[in-house]
């Protein structure tokens, strides 16, 4: 009977602590996310709608502590959203950061539920680098969109954020 009580306390204290760690882990992530300065909305125009031209895109640290991308394509529509579960400074101005699917379901594609994303951030805005799917793809590579000359666009901050 003892060894039980034992066992519970064991896991118990386990739980504790993963949970302390991946607050720490959450807290480390929005610091570095918030020390770069992505936390707000962004867009290539903001005097423009959301649109599939004209992504607005929004860093946000949730109550829970972990940080959350989210991309709209239209005004109130979320074309997909991920949480940032780690990030580096590569340099002054270049972030790296892995993103996890966080809506229920499948992938808005099939790339994967897992993005690896670098930064470059300058004047106060940011352009992705470049942003690799967990099966390998490429969603921009060297600053342009895979099959096409396109840059991925310089993103600024939008007034009020």
């Amino acid at each position: 009977m003892r060894w039980r009580a034992c066992l519970v306390a064991a896991l118990a204290m386990a739980s504790v602590e993963m949970d302390s760690v991946e607050t720490a882990n959450a807290q480390s992530v929005a610091n570095t996310i918030a020390e770069f300065g992505l936390i707000g909305t962004w867009a290539a125009d903001c005097t423009k709608p959301a649109s599939s031209s004209n992504f607005l895109t929004v860093y946000a640290i949730k109550p829970s502590g972990e940080v959350s991308r989210t991309y709209y394509d239209q005004p109130d529509h979320v074309h997909n959203n991920y949480k940032i579960t780690s990030a580096k400074r590569q340099a002054p101005d270049m972030l790296s950061y892995e993103q996890v699917w966080d809506f229920d379901g499948s992938p808005a594609n099939i790339a994967g539920n897992r993005v690896q994303v670098l930064l470059n951030m300058a004047d106060g805005k940011f352009q992705i680098v470049s942003s690799q799917g967990s099966d390998g793809s490429f969603f921009v590579k060297d600053r342009k969109f895979p099959g096409s000359a396109d840059e991925s666009p310089w993103q600024s901050r939008c007034p009020g954020n």
